[in-house]
Protein backbone atom coordinates (compact mmCIF):
# COMPACT_ATOMS: atom_id res chain seq x y z
CA UNK A 1 0.00 0.00 0.00
CA UNK A 2 2.92 2.09 0.88
CA UNK A 3 3.84 1.52 -2.73
CA UNK A 4 0.91 2.70 -3.88
CA UNK A 5 0.42 6.01 -1.78
CA UNK A 6 4.04 6.95 -3.47
CA UNK A 7 3.54 6.13 -6.81
CA UNK A 8 0.30 8.42 -6.80
CA UNK A 9 1.89 10.85 -4.58
CA UNK A 10 4.86 11.24 -8.16
CA UNK A 11 1.90 10.96 -10.62
CA UNK A 12 0.22 14.00 -9.12
CA UNK A 13 3.29 15.96 -8.36
CA UNK A 14 4.58 15.54 -12.43
CA UNK A 15 1.09 16.55 -13.48
CA UNK A 16 0.69 19.62 -11.35
CA UNK A 17 2.58 22.10 -13.20
CA UNK A 18 -0.27 21.32 -16.30
CA UNK A 19 -3.02 21.60 -13.52
CA UNK A 20 -4.57 25.05 -15.50
CA UNK A 21 -4.70 23.42 -18.80
CA UNK A 22 -8.15 22.09 -19.39
CA UNK A 23 -7.77 21.29 -22.57
CA UNK A 24 -5.15 18.78 -24.12
CA UNK A 25 -2.96 19.69 -27.44
CA UNK A 26 -6.22 18.13 -29.48
CA UNK A 27 -8.60 20.53 -27.85
CA UNK A 28 -9.88 17.84 -25.71
CA UNK A 29 -11.62 19.25 -22.34
CA UNK A 30 -9.99 17.20 -19.26
CA UNK A 31 -12.91 17.79 -17.09
CA UNK A 32 -16.47 15.97 -17.58
CA UNK A 33 -19.36 17.70 -19.03
CA UNK A 34 -22.97 17.83 -18.96
CA UNK A 35 -24.35 14.94 -20.49
CA UNK A 36 -20.97 12.90 -19.80
CA UNK A 37 -21.10 9.70 -18.37
CA UNK A 38 -18.72 7.98 -16.03
CA UNK A 39 -17.62 4.24 -14.12
CA UNK A 40 -15.38 4.09 -11.79
CA UNK A 41 -13.13 1.11 -10.76
CA UNK A 42 -10.83 -0.01 -8.09
CA UNK A 43 -6.97 1.34 -9.41
CA UNK A 44 -4.53 -0.77 -7.13
CA UNK A 45 -3.29 -3.12 -9.10
CA UNK A 46 -2.54 -0.44 -11.90
CA UNK A 47 -0.46 1.73 -9.30
CA UNK A 48 1.23 -1.31 -7.83
CA UNK A 49 2.03 -2.09 -11.78
CA UNK A 50 4.00 1.13 -12.12
CA UNK A 51 5.70 1.26 -8.89
CA UNK A 52 6.89 -2.51 -9.64
CA UNK A 53 8.68 -1.43 -12.02
CA UNK A 54 11.53 1.12 -10.78
CA UNK A 55 12.28 -1.92 -8.44
CA UNK A 56 13.52 -5.78 -8.47
CA UNK A 57 9.47 -6.70 -7.07
CA UNK A 58 7.60 -8.99 -9.41
CA UNK A 59 5.45 -7.29 -11.80
CA UNK A 60 2.16 -8.71 -12.72
CA UNK A 61 -0.23 -7.57 -15.27
CA UNK A 62 -1.96 -4.91 -14.40
CA UNK A 63 -5.52 -4.94 -13.68
CA UNK A 64 -8.66 -3.15 -12.27
CA UNK A 65 -11.39 -4.37 -9.95
CA UNK A 66 -14.49 -2.78 -8.53
CA UNK A 67 -14.58 0.60 -6.39
CA UNK A 68 -15.84 -1.99 -3.45
CA UNK A 69 -15.72 -5.21 -3.49
CA UNK A 70 -18.27 -6.40 -6.39
CA UNK A 71 -20.11 -2.60 -6.18
CA UNK A 72 -20.72 -1.30 -10.12
CA UNK A 73 -20.62 2.29 -9.42
CA UNK A 74 -21.81 4.68 -12.25
CA UNK A 75 -22.59 8.60 -12.66
CA UNK A 76 -24.57 10.33 -15.50
CA UNK A 77 -23.88 14.22 -15.16
CA UNK A 78 -26.54 16.45 -15.21
CA UNK A 79 -24.66 19.90 -15.16
CA UNK A 80 -20.94 20.65 -15.10
CA UNK A 81 -20.96 20.46 -11.79
CA UNK A 82 -23.56 18.13 -10.55
CA UNK A 83 -24.04 14.15 -11.45
CA UNK A 84 -27.07 11.36 -10.61
CA UNK A 85 -24.47 8.18 -9.24
CA UNK A 86 -26.07 4.82 -9.58
CA UNK A 87 -24.69 1.68 -7.20
CA UNK A 88 -25.28 -1.84 -7.61
CA UNK A 89 -23.96 -4.93 -5.91
CA UNK A 90 -25.61 -8.63 -6.84
CA UNK A 91 -23.91 -11.49 -5.15
CA UNK A 92 -25.06 -15.48 -5.15
CA UNK A 93 -23.22 -18.34 -4.79
CA UNK A 94 -23.46 -21.68 -3.57
CA UNK A 95 -20.40 -23.88 -1.52
CA UNK A 96 -20.74 -27.44 -1.11
CA UNK A 97 -18.20 -29.27 1.17
CA UNK A 98 -18.02 -32.82 1.86
CA UNK A 99 -16.19 -34.92 4.83
CA UNK A 100 -16.53 -38.73 5.91
CA UNK A 101 -20.15 -38.76 4.46
CA UNK A 102 -21.73 -35.84 5.42
CA UNK A 103 -22.59 -33.23 2.83
CA UNK A 104 -22.91 -29.22 4.19
CA UNK A 105 -24.29 -26.81 1.50
CA UNK A 106 -24.03 -22.95 1.90
CA UNK A 107 -26.04 -20.89 -0.64
CA UNK A 108 -27.57 -17.41 -0.57
CA UNK A 109 -28.25 -13.94 -2.25
CA UNK A 110 -27.34 -10.82 -1.83
CA UNK A 111 -28.81 -7.17 -3.91
CA UNK A 112 -27.81 -3.98 -3.12
CA UNK A 113 -29.21 -1.19 -5.21
CA UNK A 114 -28.83 2.89 -4.38
CA UNK A 115 -29.04 6.14 -6.24
CA UNK A 116 -27.42 9.36 -5.10
CA UNK A 117 -26.29 12.82 -6.03
CA UNK A 118 -22.80 14.80 -6.34
CA UNK A 119 -21.48 17.88 -6.53
CA UNK A 120 -18.28 19.23 -7.29
CA UNK A 121 -15.95 21.79 -6.81
CA UNK A 122 -12.85 23.10 -8.25
CA UNK A 123 -11.81 24.74 -11.24
CA UNK A 124 -8.96 23.13 -12.51
CA UNK A 125 -7.59 19.67 -12.96
CA UNK A 126 -7.87 18.67 -9.43
CA UNK A 127 -11.65 18.31 -8.74
CA UNK A 128 -12.95 17.89 -5.22
CA UNK A 129 -16.59 16.73 -4.81
CA UNK A 130 -18.84 15.34 -2.46
CA UNK A 131 -22.74 14.07 -2.00
CA UNK A 132 -25.16 11.36 -0.78
CA UNK A 133 -26.55 8.04 -1.65
CA UNK A 134 -29.70 6.14 -0.55
CA UNK A 135 -29.14 2.49 -0.46
CA UNK A 136 -31.61 -0.60 -0.32
CA UNK A 137 -30.24 -4.25 0.48
CA UNK A 138 -32.13 -7.78 0.00
CA UNK A 139 -30.46 -10.49 1.18
CA UNK A 140 -30.98 -14.39 2.25
CA UNK A 141 -28.99 -17.34 3.05
CA UNK A 142 -29.29 -21.24 4.25
CA UNK A 143 -27.84 -24.32 5.52
CA UNK A 144 -28.18 -27.59 4.26
CA UNK A 145 -26.37 -30.66 5.66
CA UNK A 146 -27.32 -33.85 4.31
CA UNK A 147 -26.06 -37.63 5.45
CA UNK A 148 -27.73 -41.10 5.22
CA UNK A 149 -31.14 -41.06 6.08
CA UNK A 150 -30.97 -37.33 7.10
CA UNK A 151 -30.86 -34.06 6.21
CA UNK A 152 -30.96 -30.99 8.34
CA UNK A 153 -32.12 -27.17 6.82
CA UNK A 154 -31.95 -23.67 8.41
CA UNK A 155 -33.32 -20.97 6.11
CA UNK A 156 -32.92 -17.44 7.11
CA UNK A 157 -35.68 -15.30 6.52
CA UNK A 158 -35.67 -12.61 3.83
CA UNK A 159 -33.17 -9.86 4.75
CA UNK A 160 -34.42 -6.04 4.08
CA UNK A 161 -32.26 -2.84 4.73
CA UNK A 162 -32.55 0.71 3.53
CA UNK A 163 -29.41 3.07 4.76
CA UNK A 164 -28.13 6.53 3.42
CA UNK A 165 -24.19 8.06 3.17
CA UNK A 166 -22.33 10.88 2.73
CA UNK A 167 -19.25 10.75 0.60
CA UNK A 168 -16.56 13.07 -0.29
CA UNK A 169 -13.21 12.96 -1.94
CA UNK A 170 -11.38 13.98 -4.84
CA UNK A 171 -9.65 13.64 -8.02
CA UNK A 172 -6.95 14.17 -10.00
CA UNK A 173 -7.95 14.34 -14.14
CA UNK A 174 -4.44 12.96 -15.79
CA UNK A 175 -5.91 12.78 -19.08
CA UNK A 176 -8.77 13.92 -21.20
CA UNK A 177 -11.67 12.41 -18.87
CA UNK A 178 -9.78 9.83 -17.31
CA UNK A 179 -9.13 10.56 -13.64
CA UNK A 180 -7.71 8.86 -10.16
CA UNK A 181 -9.03 10.24 -6.88
CA UNK A 182 -10.35 8.60 -3.80
CA UNK A 183 -13.60 8.69 -1.46
CA UNK A 184 -14.40 8.42 2.20
CA UNK A 185 -17.90 7.30 3.02
CA UNK A 186 -19.81 7.59 6.29
CA UNK A 187 -23.11 6.06 6.65
CA UNK A 188 -26.37 4.56 8.63
CA UNK A 189 -28.16 1.38 8.14
CA UNK A 190 -31.58 -0.17 9.47
CA UNK A 191 -31.89 -3.74 8.76
CA UNK A 192 -34.82 -6.30 9.38
CA UNK A 193 -35.10 -9.96 8.66
CA UNK A 194 -37.68 -11.72 8.78
CA UNK A 195 -38.58 -15.21 10.12
CA UNK A 196 -36.48 -18.27 9.29
CA UNK A 197 -36.85 -21.67 9.70
CA UNK A 198 -35.31 -25.04 10.59
CA UNK A 199 -36.46 -28.65 9.07
CA UNK A 200 -34.84 -31.79 10.10
CA UNK A 201 -35.54 -35.73 9.59
CA UNK A 202 -38.15 -36.91 12.29
CA UNK A 203 -38.74 -33.52 13.42
CA UNK A 204 -41.37 -30.88 13.64
CA UNK A 205 -40.68 -27.86 11.55
CA UNK A 206 -38.86 -25.10 13.93
CA UNK A 207 -39.27 -21.16 13.23
CA UNK A 208 -36.22 -18.88 13.64
CA UNK A 209 -38.61 -15.73 14.51
CA UNK A 210 -37.67 -12.04 13.56
CA UNK A 211 -34.84 -9.59 14.10
CA UNK A 212 -34.27 -6.29 13.20
CA UNK A 213 -31.06 -3.80 13.41
CA UNK A 214 -29.70 -0.37 13.16
CA UNK A 215 -26.16 1.01 13.11
CA UNK A 216 -23.55 4.02 11.61
CA UNK A 217 -20.89 3.00 9.93
CA UNK A 218 -16.92 3.97 10.71
CA UNK A 219 -15.38 6.06 8.12
CA UNK A 220 -14.77 4.00 5.04
CA UNK A 221 -12.45 4.51 2.29
CA UNK A 222 -12.49 3.11 -1.60
CA UNK A 223 -8.68 3.15 -2.10
CA UNK A 224 -7.24 4.75 -5.07
CA UNK A 225 -10.05 4.84 -8.05
CA UNK A 226 -9.97 5.20 -11.73
CA UNK A 227 -12.34 7.09 -13.23
CA UNK A 228 -13.74 6.97 -17.10
CA UNK A 229 -15.80 9.94 -18.52
CA UNK A 230 -17.28 9.39 -22.09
Amino acid sequence: MKKIILTAAAVFAFSFANAQDLKSKKGENYLPQSGDWAIGFNADGLFSYVGNAFNNSGNAAPSVDFQNAGTFVGKRFTSDKTAQRVIANFKVGSDTEEIAGEKTTNSGFDLTAGLGKEWRRGSTRLQGFYGADLLLNISSTSEKITDTGYERKETSGLGFGIGAQGFIGAEYFLFPKISIGAQYTYGALIAIEGEGKITETGEDEVKTGKGSSFGIGGVGVSSINLTLHF
